[in-house]
């Protein structure tokens, strides 16, 4: 479709000059890339924490402890028994924390002799918290695993709603406003988590919900954010800048579960949160809306972009009533692009939720052992993102294959190529360099997603992309309220046989490239028809009165 492009082409080789002569410091749009980077960050470390800390702030099962089908013989002996002491009883939990948090059966006396622990149900009540409320001791709570299931599926259960409130919040209040507020409240609840806990787990999971609406809302926003800033040939490098979601991850994994490894995991909540309070006095100074709205913006940089996106892209805010939803919702490359979206999010959830669970109960591998292993295969998608980001670019700009090609091989590299890799993954077992090298292709090709579902909206629609965005990350989301109870139903109440868990990697896979399949089918890079914001009467006698002015 012609918008206009011989009307432009002229002005915008102009300013392209122009912005090429200007000497700057650095760039606007690309301090808005880094708070965009930094604001995905900020929202997986209150993202991840749960599915991490369930670990250590949840008291083991029997079947749990010093289990793992990694641990040898030699070392769930050693893992079994402690140095006779007459200690008292925190000098002990500390010692039983030390060791992965696991009850013992039996303590080792002077001479090498063994003797069995006199451990009766009341000393095991013992090393859960009490009923009062205490900081910083570190004692995990008496809960099952459905319960710890559910906490850590409470914050997709937030998401889902809150990714549809964030692509409507970003309509109405632009997205520097709902990212700020939003990530006070997240922040906040975050900071005295410890404190909701021992009020009630139900209390913790309705706080995980808040986070979770919270968190919802981030990415809707930025995806606003890239339709306003980016030039059409720079747009996958700024959707790169999301995938600072995916450093968040490889630096929330080590840096959480090190924390409560060898602090207290109630630490582990109270460090990430003050650490977000920071960034967010620089979001709130740095982070605008627009090129029209920032008051530093160069007027060399504010007219390229402006002229890049001519045509195509409307600095204005359209309301709720100038949003074609109708269209929308019956359009079939959308609908394509949203069960894509699902199938990302699927593998993504799967990773985030569950992986620290296989490290630790199906393998056996230490809390910190299995934070830096979980953390690792990111740093992958993180790496191979930045090169697919490159590679599109370079593609769209010397027109090599259309963007609809474009987009429809990059899923073969984000959604069929870490499916077959899960599914290796089951098969690894005892293997963690094995294990790793599937996780680390397995997420490194993922980072495909960057130019293909993670564009896409972009593509078809750049005025409601950010709504476009909350649509498909509400439906998408609901994967993560699937994968904590399906993990527990099918491992976990099972003890989390290697068996079990080769089940769920069949199904994360077969998910994950049956959806590529429709999109391969429905999808399209080409922007929609309904991309024209409608003039509602108010707006047009509006600015007929002005003009008349």
């Amino acid at each position: 479709m012609d918008y206009g492009e011989d009307n432009v082409r002229t002005p915008l080789i102009e300013s392209q000059k122009k912005h090429k002569n200007h000497r700057g410091w650095i760039p606007t749009r690309i301090l808005i890339c880094l708070m965009m980077f930094t604001c995905c960050w900020t929202s997986y470390m209150c993202r991840l924490q749960m599915p991490i800390l369930a670990v250590p702030m949840i008291k083991a099962l029997p079947s749990e402890s010093v289990s793992g089908a990694c641990v040898s013989d030699a070392e769930r002996h050693r893992r079994s028994l402690l140095k006779f002491e007459p200690v008292d009883f925190i000098e002990e939990f500390t010692l039983i924390r030390r060791l992965n948090f696991h009850e013992s059966k039996t303590i080792e006396v002077e001479g090498g002799a063994e003797r069995t622990r006199r451990q009766t149900d009341d000393k095991i009540e013992q090393q859960v918290r009490p009923s009062n409320f205490e900081l910083f001791n570190g004692l995990p709570f008496d809960w099952s695993p459905q319960i710890r299931g559910q906490l850590i599926a409470a914050y997709s259960y937030g998401v889902v709603p809150g990714s549809f409130i964030g692509g409507l919040i970003s309509l109405k209040w632009g997205p520097r406003r709902a990212v700020l507020w939003t990530s006070i409240l997240a922040a906040s609840i975050c900071l005295i988590s410890p404190l909701i806990a021992q009020i009630h787990w139900t209390a913790l999971l309705i706080a995980r919900i808040i986070i979770g609406i919270t968190g919802g809302v981030t990415f809707p926003a930025c995806h606003t954010l890239v339709a306003k800033w980016a030039p059409p040939n720079e747009r996958a490098r700024f959707v790169w800048s999301l995938l600072g979601g995916t450093f968040g991850t490889i630096f929330t994994y080590p840096m959480v579960a090190a924390i409560a490894d060898y602090i207290n995991w109630e630490s582990a909540w109270y460090i990430p949160s003050l650490l977000m309070f920071v960034w967010i006095i620089f979001w709130a100074l740095l982070a605008y809306d627009s090129p029209t709205e920032h008051p530093g913006i160069s007027e060399e940089e504010k007219e390229y972009i402006l002229n890049a996106q001519a045509g195509t892209v409307k600095m204005q805010k359209p309301t709720l009533k100038q949003t074609p939803l109708k269209k929308i919702f019956t359009s079939i490359p959308f609908l394509s692009l949203v069960v894509c979206h699902f199938g990302n999010l699927f593998l993504l959830y799967f990773y985030q939720n569950s992986l620290m669970l296989y490290m630790t109960k199906a393998l056996g591998f230490q809390l910190t052992k299995g934070g830096a292993a979980a953390g690792l295969p990111w740093a992958g998608r993180m790496l191979f993102g930045f090169f697919f980001c490159w590679a599109g670019d370079t593609i769209k700009k010397k027109e090599i294959i259309s963007i609809t090609n474009l987009r429809k091989i990059a899923t073969v590299f984000s959604h069929l190529l870490p499916g077959i890799f899960l599914i290796l993954v089951g098969y690894a077992e005892c293997s963690l360099f094995l294990a790793n090298i599937f996780l680390f292709l397995a997420l490194g090709f993922n980072g495909a997603a960057s130019i293909a579902n993670l564009s896409n909206n972009q593509d078809i629609s750049p005025n409601f992309a950010g709504f476009l965005y909350g649509i498909m990350n509400t439906v998408g989301s609901t994967a993560g309220m699937i994968i904590p109870v399906l993990v527990e139903e099918i491992a976990g109440k099972h003890g989390n046989p290697i068996h079990k868990w080769q089940v769920l990697f069949w199904i994360g896979a077969a998910v994950c490239i049956l959806s590529m399949i429709i999109f391969l089918v429905g999808g399209s890079g080409e922007i929609q028809k309904w991309n024209e914001i409608e003039q509602d009467a108010d707006t047009e006698e509006t600015r007929a009165e002005s003009a008349r002015t």
